[in-house]
């Protein structure tokens, strides 16, 4: 996380009702999701699955992360939208291939 300049992204273990969820990375940049539940969705990941460097939020004062007012499952995505693009996540985790190690002892997919 430490390494993020804008917003970092990757894996996620036991959500969705699959064993992980994932962006798909080409060449560096996410191109897609692998994701159990509303592919279609902007940004289709777990609020563990993304870091936001503070220089970010700070640049965006009027972003907000809303309790209600999101259709669910879409906070994520209504709080992304408003500070960043798809192409501009930044993989993590040798390009979203490895779950973390503290939720499923860093087994690759």
């Amino acid at each position: 996380m430490r390494s993020t300049r804008g917003v970092s992204i990757w894996p996620v273990g036991f959500v969705g009702g699959r064993s992980y969820e994932r962006p798909l990375v080409s060449g560096g940049k996410v191109v897609g999701w692998y994701t159990g539940w509303r592919p279609d969705r902007p940004f289709a990941t777990d609020m563990a699955g993304f870091a936001v460097n503070l220089q970010v939020i700070l640049a965006n004062p009027r972003a907000l992360f809303k309790r209600r007012g999101s259709q669910p499952g879409m906070q994520e995505s209504d709080f992304l939208k408003q500070i960043t693009k798809v192409s501009e996540l930044e993989p993590k985790a040798n390009n979203c291939t490895r779950v973390s190690n503290l939720c499923c002892y860093g087994n690759r997919l």
